[in-house]
Formats: C-alpha cells, sequence, structure tokens
C-alpha cells in the first residue's frame, strides 16, 4: 500500500496530517498478534527494511517537513525523525571506527595539550 514497506507510518501520517487524532490504547488481553525476528538475519533483514522504508519516507511527501497545518509541531518532529534516523547510524559508524583506526595508524584524532 502507497509504495513503501512501511506503510504503517505513512497510514499514520497521513492521518495526522488530515487532523486525525489518535490514542494509545492499552486492552486486557492482546487485541492483536504477530511475529517477530527469530534470529539474527532475520532480525537484520527487518531493521533494513524498516531503514529503507524511512528513507524513502523522508524522500516523498509523506515527510515530517511538509506537513500540513493540521499536524503538531511535536508530530511534525517526530515524522521527520522517522526520516532522518537512518542516516545517523552513519555517524555512528564512524564514531565506533575512528578510535580503532587511531590505535592501528598511532595517529591520534585528539591533539595533545602541551602545558
Amino acid at each position: 500500500i502507497y509504495g513503501s514497506v512501511t506503510e504503517d507510518v505513512v497510514t499514520g501520517y497521513r492521518m495526522h496530517n488530515r487532523g486525525w487524532r489518535s490514542i494509545y490504547c492499552v486492552t486486557k488481553r492482546d487485541a492483536f498478534r504477530g511475529t517477530a525476528p527469530i534470529n539474527l538475519t532475520d532480525r537484520l533483514h527487518q531493521v533494513l527494511r524498516w531503514a529503507t522504508g524511512s528513507v524513502e519516507i523522508f524522500f516523498s511527501r509523506n515527510n515530517g517537513l511538509l506537513a500540513g497545518s493540521h499536524m503538531k509541531v511535536l508530530q511534525r518532529i517526530a515524522y521527520l525523525n522517522v526520516g532522518i534516523y537512518p542516516f545517523t547510524s552513519i555517524f555512528l559508524m564512524v564514531y565506533c571506527f575512528l578510535p580503532a583506526l587511531s590505535l592501528f595508524t598511532n595517529q591520534f584524532i585528539v591533539q595533545t595539550l602541551n602545558i
């Protein structure tokens, strides 16, 4: 639906953008049941699918920056965050990789202080 693998987020965005309100509902017994990945390979495929869908949302008309007047500021930020979070992994990878690179090359990123 909508040509996106994250159709649930797109549906919520479109509802909120048209002025619908949503609430969090807790039922006494399970109202819906689903499945979850049972191994690392399935989990990584799921995360990749979600990240791909989030990037699609960021570059589509369902972006939080393009929301209409019905959507509140915090809702816009939340939907914008959905689209941005895959890009933050780039900085996380660099942050994790640089200390090892410094140790192997003996080139330190932080300058030493001469006091």
